[in-house]
C-alpha cells in the first residue's frame, strides 16, 4: 500500500473513530453533553434582547461596496437624502390605459383630491411646548425672508413695505386714465408673506386653475387684476411694465430719495433697500395665475391642444437665462405650463398613458399626476427651519418621526377617495364617480417592509403542525410501538425550533439586522433543512436497534454500539451537509445587497448552531430513546393506546456471526420503502440502457434550463412584484410603473471644485448635459432654467446689471447675497455650505458679515424621461450619465469625481449593471466550498468534482425554471440560487454510502439507494411540508422566490440526487473507501471459518451460558470493524 493510500486511510480511520468515540461517550453520559448543549443554546437566546429591525429602503435595497455607495454617503451627507416624494394620480376606472374622458374633469378631481392635503394640521409637542405644523413646513419651497414678512413697516421687513410703496405710486399715477378707479386697488398696510407655495408638480399649473391649490392670499393679492385704458392687467404685471418700460423706475427712485431724506437709513442700506426692491418688481411680474387661461373654457380636445402646444413651443425655447420664459408667455400669449413662480415644469411628468400620433404631439392621456417633495428629515435646510419653528433642534430620528406622522396623516385623508367611499366625490354616481385615484407617500414602501417583517405566527404554527404529523407518520410503529420513535423525532423538531429562536438570538447578539426576510422565511426554511438531519439519524438508530447481529453483541441496555455505529456513519455526513450549508450561505453572503447579507448570515449562524444542537442535544436524545428501545418500553407518545411496558423478547446472542448476515455487507433491506427500493428502484442501475436514457433525458433538461436561464430570464424587481395587491401601495405601482416614466436625478458637484473659477466649466456641464442626455431630458424645463448657477446669474443681473460669469474675487460675497435674498430662496434646498476655517457645515441663509462662508456641494435637478420600471432603460441611463459625467471630469476638472449624476435609479437599479457577474460569483464560490468540504470530510477527488458538477446542472435548471414562474433575477433570486448549492447538498449521504460499501460500482449504487433514499425521501417531505404555509404569506415575492423557488429546489435536487447522481456513480465512481475493503475482507474471512465455533456458541446460548470470554476474540475483532467501518453496517 502506498504512502497516500495509507494516509488516506488512517485519516478515515481518525476521522470515524471520532464520531464513534463520541457516540459511545454520549450512549454512557448522556446528560453532560445534553445539559452543555441547552446551556449554550439557551445562552444565545439572550441576544434577542438586542433584536433590530431594520425597513430602511435605502439601507436593505442599494447595493453595498459599489460606485452608488460613495455617491450615496456624499449626496446623504449634504442633502440629507433623495426627497422624500408624495404622489397622487387619477385615471379612468374602466380601465388604466383608456384616455381620460375629459381633460378638465380629471384635472377638478385631482385637485379635488390634493387640496385638502395642504389644509392638514399636525399638532406636536415638544418639551411642554404644542406646535401645529401643516403641508407647508415639510414641503420644499422657498423661504421667505425676514425682509418681505407681513406687517407693517419696520427696519427689517423693508421689502415688504418697499414693494407696497412703490405699487401705490404706481397706482396714484394711473388716476390720469378715465376708467381708472383708485379705490379699487391696491395692497393692504400689512401685506407681506408668512410662506410661500410649495414646489409641486401638477397639470392645473398650466392653467389659471393651478391657484386653487395652496396659493397664498397674499400672492393672489399681488395678481389682482387692475382696468385701465380698456386694458386688464395683473397688479404685479402693470408695477414692473410701469417702472421697466415707461417710468425708467420713477417710484422706485422716489423711494430711494425718501429714505435718503428721512435719515433712517445709511447710504449702503438705503442702496440695498433699492437694489432688492427692484429685483423684486421683475420678480412679481412673473408671479401667479391670473395671466393664464382657464381650462374651464375649454373644451377636452383644446386642452388636449394647449398641452402640446406648451410643450413645442418649450422645445424651441432658448437657454439665455436672461430671458425668462414667462416674458414670452405673457407678451406672446403662448400656451405655457410654468409654475407658480413662472420657470417652466417638467408637465410631460405628469401625464401617464400617453399615446403619440405620427407628427410625436400627444393624441391620448390616460392618466394625471400631482407630484411633490418633502424635505428629507435630515436635510440640514430642514433641520434649521424646523428647528426655527420650534425653538429647539430636534434628532434625526424625532424628526423622521414627525415626517412619518404627517404622511400618515396623508394617507389617511386620501384613503376614503382611493376606495370611493360613499361620502365622498369619487363614490358611484357622484361628481367623480367614473375617476380613480391613486396614491403613495415616501413612507410607504417602508410601510410594505415593516409589514413584510412582522412574523407570520399562524403560518409557522401551521408549519410546525405539518412538520410533525409528518414525522409521526414517517416512524410510528404501531406494530411494534417499542420501535417507534415519535418521542424522539417531534422532540429532534423542538431542538430544531429551539436552534431557530438561538440563532435569531446570536444574530442580533452580533449586530446584525433583522431584514424582512428574518421574519417571513427563515422560520421555515430553517425549519425544512434541519429537521433532514433529524430524519436521518432517527432513521439509521432505529435500524441499528432493529438489527439483531448489532443486538447479540451484548445484553446490556446501554445502546453503546447502536450509538458508535450511528454516528460513525451519520456524523460525519451531518457535519459534512452542514458545512456545505454552511459555504452556500455564507458564501452568498458575498452578495452586495444588504437585504440578502443579512439573511444569509442568520441562516449561517443558524445552520452552525443547529449542527451544535443536533450534537449536543439531540444524539444525547437518542442514547435516552436507545435505552428506552433496549428496555422493551413503548414509544411514550403510544403509550395511552399500548401501555408503557412493551412485549418482551428473547434476547438472542449466539446467531452465526458472518459476512451474510443482515448487518453485514450484503444485507437485505427490511422497511417497506428500504424493500422498494431494493426490489424495484436500485436494479434499473444494472441496465446500461437505463442509465442512457437518464443521462438523455437529464441532458435534454439541462440544455433546455439553459437557454431559459440565460437568454429568457429578465433582470429586475418592480414594485409592484412585492407589494401586497389589493393595498394602495400595489394599485399606485401598477398605475405608475410603466404609465408614468420620469424620474428626478441631479447633477452633483463636490468639494473638489474652486467654484469662483470655474464658473465657465460649470456653465459648459449644464449645456452639455442638456445636449448629450437629449434622450432622457424633456422640452421643458431646460437644465439652466432650474440651475441655482442660472438663479445666481439672474439675480445678480436683475440688482447689480451684472453679467455672465460674475468677477471670482467677488464671487462668494455676491453668492453670500443672493442666499438670503427674494430669489436666492428658491434654490437654498439645492446647497451646502460650510465654513472653511472649520470645515464644519453652515446655514447657507448666510449673513454678510460671514466671512469664512463658501459652498461644500451643489445638486442640479434634471427631469428624466423614457425610464419607467423596465430594467433596461434604467441601465442605460446609468451608463450614459456615467460616461458623460466621466468625460466631463476627465476634460475639466483634471479626471477627479468632481461631477456625477445620483438619483432613484442609481440606487435600485445599480445591482443589475452585475447582476449576472455576482450570479457567476456567488454560484462559482458556494460550488467551490462545497467540493472543498466534500474533499476534506470524503476525501475522494473523483466524487468531491461529481457532486459538484451534479449540484451545478441543478443550479442551472433552478435558473432556466426562473422563467416558467414568472420570476426575475435579482437579489432574492440570485441568493437562492447560491443557497440551491448547499440545500441540494443532501445527496451526499449517497456518495458516503457509496464510498462505504465494497463490491462492485452497480452493487453499490444500489446499496446506498437502498440505505440513504429513505430518510432523504423524508427529509424532501418534511422540506416541503415546512416550507408549504409560505404559499399562504400575504406578498407575492415571498410566495414566487421563497415557497415556489424552494420547492423546484427541492425536487430538481432530489431527482438529480436519486436518478442522475447513482448512474454518474456506477459509471465513474471513485472505488470504496480503505477501511471499507478491509472490513469487507475480515468479514468474508470470519465466513469461512469453522462452523463448530459457531455451534458450540449456539448450543451455549441454548444452555444459558454467556461464553463471552472464549468468544471474545470474535466478537472484538467484529466490533472494531464495525466501529470503523462507517457504514459497513446496514440499516435493516
Amino acid at each position: 500500500m502506498g504512502f497516500f493510500a495509507k494516509l488516506l486511510e488512517s485519516y478515515h480511520e481518525a476521522v470515524n473513530r471520532m464520531f464513534s468515540n463520541y457516540g459511545a461517550y454520549v450512549a454512557h453520559r448522556p446528560f453532560i453533553p445534553l445539559l452543555i448543549g441547552i446551556i449554550i443554546l439557551g445562552s444565545f437566546c439572550i441576544g434577542l434582547v438586542n433584536v433590530e429591525k431594520e425597513t430602511d429602503l435605502e439601507l436593505l435595497w442599494v447595493e453595498q461596496n459599489s460606485r452608488i455607495i460613495p455617491e450615496k454617503k456624499y449626496f446623504d451627507e449634504h442633502f440629507g437624502g433623495i426627497p422624500r416624494k408624495e404622489s397622487v394620480t387619477i385615471n379612468a376606472k374602466s380601465s388604466l390605459d383608456d384616455a381620460l374622458p375629459d381633460y378638465g374633469h380629471a384635472m377638478d378631481a385631482l385637485t379635488k383630491a390634493i387640496k385638502p392635503l395642504y389644509n392638514l394640521t399636525q399638532v406636536v409637542q415638544v418639551d411642554g411646548g404644542t406646535f401645529e405644523l401643516n403641508q407647508g413646513d415639510y414641503c420644499e419651497r422657498p423661504t421667505v425672508p425676514s425682509t418681505l414678512r407681513k406687517g407693517p413697516a419696520q427696519r427689517d421687513n423693508y421689502l415688504a413695505w418697499g414693494y407696497r410703496n412703490v405699487s401705490a405710486c404706481v397706482l396714484d399715477l394711473l388716476v390720469f386714465f378715465p376708467d381708472f378707479n383708485r379705490s379699487l386697488y391696491g395692497l393692504p398696510a400689512d401685506w407681506g408673506f408668512d410662506s410661500f407655495p410649495c414646489f409641486k408638480l401638477s397639470p392645473m399649473d398650466c392653467f389659471k386653475e393651478g391657484r386653487d391649490v395652496d396659493y397664498p392670499q397674499e400672492l393672489q393679492q399681488l395678481e389682482q387684476l387692475v382696468v385701465f385704458n380698456n386694458t386688464a392687467a395683473p397688479l404685479g404685471l402693470v408695477v414692473y411694465f410701469a417702472e421697466s418700460q415707461i417710468q425708467d423706475y420713477h417710484c422706485v427712485n422716489n423711494l430711494q430719495a425718501t429714505l435718503e431724506k428721512s435719515g433712517s437709513y445709511t447710504g449702503e442700506e438705503t442702496e440695498q433697500i433699492v437694489l432688492d426692491v427692484k429685483v423684486a418688481v421683475a420678480a412679481f411680474a412673473t408671479w401667479g395665475y391670473n395671466w393664464r387661461q382657464s381650462y374651464k373654457e375649454m373644451t377636452s380636445q383644446e386642452i388636449l391642444s394647449f398641452f402640446n402646444g406648451a410643450i413645442n413651443i418649450a422645445k424651441n425655447a432658448g437657454t439665455n437665462i436672461l430671458d425668462p420664459p414667462v416674458v414670452h408667455c405673457i407678451l406672446e400669449q403662448q400656451p405655457c405650463c410654468l409654475s407658480w413662480f413662472g420657470s417652466h415644469t417638467p408637465i410631460s411628468a405628469a401625464f401617464g398613458s400617453v399615446e403619440h400620433d405620427t407628427s410625436g404631439n400627444i393624441s391620448k392621456i390616460g392618466a394625471l399626476r400631482w407630484g411633490a417633495n418633502n424635505f428629507h428629515h435630515k436635510h440640514p435646510l430642514w433641520s434649521e427651519l424646523l428647528a426655527q419653528k420650534l425653538n429647539q433642534s430636534l434628532e434625526p430620528s424625532a424628526r423622521k418621526e414627525l415626517v412619518v406622522q404627517f404622511e400618515n396623516l396623508m394617507i389617511q385623508q386620501l384613503t376614503p377617495f382611493r376606495d370611493s367611499k360613499a361620502q365622498t366625490d369619487f363614490a358611484p354616481g357622484k361628481q367623480f364617480g367614473d375617476l380613480q385615484v391613486q396614491f403613495t407617500m415616501w413612507r410607504s414602501a417602508e410601510d410594505v417592509l415593516i409589514d413584510a417583517n412582522e412574523t407570520p405566527i399562524w403560518q409557522m404554527i401551521l408549519s410546525a403542525a405539518l412538520v410533525s404529523l409528518y414525522s409521526f407518520l414517517a416512524f410510528v410503529n404501531f406494530k411494534k410501538p417499542v420501535h417507534s420513535h415519535t418521542t424522539l423525532v417531534l422532540t429532534g423538531l423542538t431542538v430544531v425550533a429551539l436552534a431557530v429562536v438561538s440563532g435569531y438570538g446570536l444574530t442580533a447578539a452580533v449586530g446584525i439586522k433583522l431584514s424582512p426576510l428574518a421574519g417571513s422565511v427563515v422560520p421555515f426554511l430553517t425549519l425544512g433543512l434541519g429537521i433532514d438531519d433529524v430524519f436521518v439519524l432517527v432513521t439509521i438508530l432505529r435500524n441499528f436497534l432493529k438489527d439483531k447481529s448489532i443486538q447479540s453483541l451484548s445484553d446490556s441496555l446501554i445502546p453503546e454500539h447502536e450509538m458508535s455505529l450511528t454516528t460513525a456513519l451519520a456524523g460525519p455526513s451531518v457535519v459534512l451537509t452542514t458545512f456545505s450549508v454552511l459555504a452556500s450561505f455564507f458564501i452568498s453572503s458575498i452578495s452586495p445587497m444588504p437585504i440578502v447579507r443579512w439573511f444569509c448570515w442568520q441562516m449561517g449562524i443558524t445552520a452552525t448552531i443547529h449542527t451544535l444542537g443536533m450534537l449536543l442535544i439531540f444524539v444525547p436524545l437518542m442514547a435516552l430513546d436507545a435505552r428506552r428501545v433496549k428496555s422493551q418500553i413503548n414509544d411514550p407518545y403510544l403509550w395511552i393506546f399500548f401501555g408503557w411496558q412493551g412485549e418482551k423478547t428473547l434476547q438472542v446472542q449466539g446467531k452465526n456471526i458472518d459476512g451474510s448476515d443482515p448487518s453485514m455487507q450484503d444485507s437485505a433491506a427490511s422497511t417497506p420503502i428500504s424493500r422498494s427500493v431494493a426490489k424495484y428502484y436500485a436494479p434499473l442501475f444494472e441496465s446500461n440502457l437505463f442509465k442512457v436514457f437518464v443521462v438523455i433525458l437529464f441532458a435534454g433538461l439541462l440544455g433546455s434550463m439553459t437557454y431559459l436561464g440565460f437568454w429568457k430570464v429578465e433582470h429586475g424587481l418592480k414594485l409592484s412584484e412585492v407589494t401586497l395587491k389589493g393595498s394602495y401601495q400595489h394599485d399606485f405601482a401598477v398605475t405608475t410603473e410603466d404609465r408614468f416614466p420620469s424620474y428626478d436625478i441631479w447633477l452633483v458637484t463636490r468639494d473638489n471644485i474652486d467654484y469662483p473659477n470655474s464658473q465657465e466649466q460649470l456653465g459648459k456641464l449644464f449645456d452639455a448635459a442638456q445636449q448629450n442626455l437629449s434622450h432622457w431630458t424633456p422640452a421643458q424645463p431646460k437644465i439652466w432654467e432650474l440651475s441655482w448657477l442660472g438663479n445666481l446669474y439672474l439675480s445678480m443681473n436683475q440688482s447689480l446689471n451684472l453679467s455672465y460669469p460674475l468677477p471670482s474675487k467677488d464671487f462668494y460675497n455676491l453668492t453670500k447675497a443672493w442666499s438670503s435674498s427674494l430669489l436666492g430662496r428658491f434654490s437654498l434646498q439645492d446647497l451646502s455650505c460650510y465654513n472653511t476655517s472649520t470645515g464644519q457645515h453652515t446655514s447657507c441663509l448666510a449673513q454678510q458679515n460671514l466671512p469664512d462662508w463658501a459652498l461644500k456641494a451643489t445638486k442640479t435637478v434634471l427631469f428624466a424621461e423614457n425610464l419607467g420600471a423596465e430594467t433596461k432603460p434604467n441601465l442605460d441611463i446609468i451608463r450614459e450619465t456615467r460616461r458623460f459625467a466621466d468625460n466631463f471630469n476627465e476634460e475639466y476638472f483634471n479626471g477627479t469625481n468632481a461631477v456625477y449624476a445620483y438619483g432613484y435609479p442609481f440606487l435600485f437599479y445599480e445591482q443589475y449593471l452585475h447582476s449576472s457577474h455576482d450570479l457567476y460569483m456567488v454560484v462559482g464560490f458556494a460550488l467551490v466550498g462545497v467540493f472543498l468540504a466534500v474533499l476534506i470530510f470524503q476525501f475522494s477527488l473523483s466524487t468531491s468534482l461529481i457532486i459538484a458538477l451534479v449540484l451545478l446542472m441543478v443550479d442551472i435548471e433552478v435558473y432556466g425554471f426562473l422563467y416558467i414562474i414568472g420570476a426575475k433575477l435579482n437579489s432574492l433570486s440570485l441568493v437562492n440560487l447560491g443557497i440551491v448549492v448547499g440545500m441540494a447538498s443532501e445527496f451526499t449521504y449517497l456518495a458516503r454510502s457509496f464510498l462505504v460499501v465494497d463490491g462492485t460500482r452497480n452493487y453499490r449504487v444500489g446499496k446506498a439507494l437502498e440505505w440513504t433514499f429513505e430518510p432523504l425521501l423524508h427529509g424532501f417531505g418534511t422540506q416541503v411540508a415546512a416550507t408549504l404555509p409560505l404559499l399562504f404569506l400575504k406578498y407575492h415575492a415571498f410566495r414566487l422566490y421563497y415557497f415556489a423557488m424552494f420547492t423546484i429546489m427541492g425536487v430538481l435536487g432530489f431527482l438529480n440526487g436519486f436518478v442522475l447522481l447513482p448512474v454518474l456513480l456506477s459509471w465513474l465512481g471513485p472505488p470504496p473507501l480503505p477501511h471499507a475493503t478491509a472490513t469487507a475482507a475480515a468479514e468474508r474471512e470470519l465466513a469461512m471459518a469453522p462452523s463448530t465455533k459457531s455451534k458450540q456458541y449456539a448450543g451455549n446460548i441454548e444452555n444459558g451460558k454467556d461464553d463471552s470470554d472464549e468468544d471474545s476474540s470474535a466478537v472484538k475483532s467484529l466490533t472494531h470493524s464495525q466501529h470503523f467501518n462507517g457504514g459497513v453496517v446496514s440499516p435493516s
